[in-house]
């Protein structure tokens, strides 16, 4: 059967009705379906169930290569001999750092399947914070992809083995091994070193389907949002529990493609996006555009055609502009086939949703964190986003409840035991009440939940009035679409302003190289929304007084962003700390070209502090104001053509 063929079978299956308010908690009639399981009782069932069906597909030489549950699972009891012989034991650690790839699943599930706890840590840290992840992990093998990784290992009291996923330099290697006891290998010779026949294998998933649930199995790090990385503790069941409330409200089975690129390491892709392929027997395409690349992820995209499909706005925004441009693209992206996509990390631009929704393809949000496995919420396949930070109703067997001040509690077999060696912040979080204390803010809207904000994004302005600036910035990227990103910033101050970041993807794919006139038409495009926004803004306090365009792309390097693509907005709003004393204190001592990145929307006659005949609101016409002069670029932005 296709999935064509599969979709057509399905009946929607809505859990809105399902979801009831009782005073100040919601939570779902459904019940999940299934009994609890561990990681390697679901390799086990997969195994009997989808032997000859590919796992996942990797491109090598070209073209995508699938490996089957069969041989998936005779490579995994093989990597979880060699773990064996390296001296990982029940409740030990592995570690990898690499991008996705097919030896990552291989190691994750040999570890989980021995009791162990796998530790997937970002390939794109900087050395000396891969360095502290694994000190603090300590774990008895490290995995690494390759040359590119060695500067960041660390091999702990534990540490036994060291595993390359590619050749490298011996040379290269001896360094960190001298005065170790740490030997290394590549992946493949350790698969070579212990093959395995068809009884061991039989044995090794009966041993593995026995593990308790209850034990842990993954050690996962927030993705840093608020501050300092912590390591969050997650059982088989934690994990496991969203797939058994979701077979409760979805129908994902072994015809459904996956095109993923989200990074293994973190929750999103790591925990919800790819149990929801495994545990059903989808299969997994490798997406190795790792959502940079959009060429690449496009042309993966035509020839996988995924039926199901994971992502943060940046690539949905990406996604539309390309269809927008080029209409004749059209079949190819919204194909038949596309049953839904899912959107985390912040919220859809409300124009992109109203994209999808014209052409007949749900999206789907969600909300959770790292700590609740991760999703607690869902919106309905059946109905549309219409409540703006409207993230859903509860999944089937998950409690949310709204504390005093705001904040949301959950409870429920998603929540974590608790954070790596950090009692502290254990106990903030898990006070002993029954609730997981999330962090953020929301409210009830019926029996669905909508997000507000992260608390400590919640802020005064001088006048004492509090102000909840994710609302206004989601309201702002939805009313323009030559926004990528919005930040507003008055902490303090005597009014609100916004730092702005330009889809220069979408300009280029309007404006091509004209970048004279793609200048004037954004500016223009860009006052007109902050003027539309304050004239239909009822709280005055809360109108935009001035906006400053920063010419450069958010990015993990500069900390801006998580490997998520969550926006750290602590460490944008420092990195702009001149645009900012531009907006809010101009002054002879400021430097001109951050002066002229601003626009203030009323009336200010002081005079231009370089001796020119303008006034200070009127800097933003000496020069390139959405590219060209960026002053904290080290080179220009260009349109891609």
């Amino acid at each position: 059967m296709t999935p064509e063929q599969a979709v057509a079978e399905r009946q929607p299956m809505s859990h809105a009705l399902a979801a009831v308010r009782e005073g100040d908690s919601i939570r779902s009639r459904l019940a999940p379906v299934g009994e609890r399981e561990s990681v390697g009782a679901l390799l086990a069932r997969n195994v009997a169930r989808f032997g000859s069906h590919a796992v996942y597909s990797e491109r090598r030489d070209g073209a995508f290569r699938a490996v089957s549950w069969e041989a998936f699972a005779r490579d995994v009891a093989s990597f979880g001999a060699f773990l064996s012989a390296a001296g990982m034991r029940a409740g030990a650690r592995v570690a990898v750092v690499s991008p996705n790839r097919g030896e990552m699943l291989m190691a994750e599930f040999a570890t989980m399947s021995l009791g162990g706890t796998f530790v997937p840590i970002f390939a794109g840290y900087p050395a000396h914070q891969v360095r502290d992840l694994l000190r603090q992990a300590d774990p008895t093998v490290v995995i690494v992809a390759g040359r590119d990784q060695l500067a960041g290992v660390h091999f702990g009291e534990a540490t036994r083995a060291l595993v390359t996923l590619e050749p490298v330099d011996p040379a290269t290697v001896e360094p960190l091994l001298r005065g170790a006891r740490v030997s290394h290998t590549t992946f493949r010779d350790a698969l070579a070193q212990f093959p395995v026949d068809q009884p061991r294998i039989a044995a090794f998933l009966d041993s593995a389907a026995r593990i308790d649930p209850g034990e842990p199995c993954l050690l996962n790090f927030t993705s840093g949002t608020s501050g300092v990385l912590k390591g969050v503790v997650l059982t088989h069941d934690n994990i496991l529990s969203q797939q058994r409330a979701l077979s409760a409200i979805w129908s994902v089975t072994h015809a459904d493609r996956f095109l993923s690129y989200l990074p293994w390491h973190h929750s999103f892709g790591g925990i919800f996006e790819k149990y929801t392929a495994l545990y059903n027997g989808a299969t997994i395409h490798i997406d190795d555009s790792r959502g940079k690349d959009f060429t690449a992820l496009r042309r993966n995209w035509v020839e996988v055609r995924p039926t199901i499909y994971f992502s943060v706005p940046q690539v949905y925004q990406q996604l539309v502009t390309h269809v927008q441009s080029r209409p004749e693209d059209e079949g190819t992206i919204f194909h038949p086939g596309l049953r839904f996509v899912f959107t985390a990390a912040a919220a859809l631009p409300a124009n992109v949703s109203a994209f999808f929704a014209a052409k007949r393809v749900p999206v789907l949000e969600g909300w959770g964190l790292t700590e609740t496995s991760p999703c607690c919420t869902l919106t309905d396949l059946s109905e549309p986003r219409s409540v703006p930070g409207m993230v859903g109703y509860p999944i089937p067997g998950v409690t949310i409840g709204i504390a005093p001040d705001g904040e949301i509690l959950v409870r429920g077999p998603n929540v974590m035991r608790g954070y790596d060696a950090d009692p502290a912040a254990t106990a903030r979080a898990l006070p002993g009440d029954g609730w997981f204390h999330t962090g953020d803010l929301g409210e009830f809207v019926g029996a669905a939940l909508k997000l507000v904000a992260r608390k400590d994004r919640v802020f005064k302005m001088l006048n004492a009035e509090k102000v909840v600036p994710t609302e206004i910035e989601n309201r702002l990227a939805g009313m323009n679409s030559f926004i990528r990103h919005v930040i507003v910033a008055g902490q303090g101050q005597r009014f609100l302003s916004a730092l702005i970041f330009p889809d220069f993807f979408r300009i280029a794919e309007q404006f091509g190289a004209d970048q004279a006139l793609a200048d004037r038409v954004v500016k223009a495009s860009l006052r007109d929304t902050l003027l539309a926004f304050n004239l239909e803004h009822q709280v005055k306090y809360e109108r935009i007084q001035a906006f400053a365009v920063i010419s450069k792309e958010l990015s993990l390097e500069d900390e801006e962003l998580t490997p998520s693509m969550k926006v750290r907005v602590r460490n944008v709003l420092a990195n702009a700390e001149e645009y900012l004393e531009a907006v809010y204190a101009p002054s002879e001592d400021c430097d001109c070209r951050f002066l002229r990145k601003v626009m203030r929307l009323s009336p200010d006659d002081r005079r231009c502090f370089a001796g020119i005949d303008r006034s200070l609101d009127e800097c933003h016409a000496c020069g390139s104001f959405v590219f060209g002069d960026d002053p904290a670029a080290d080179e220009k932005i260009q349109p891609s053509h």
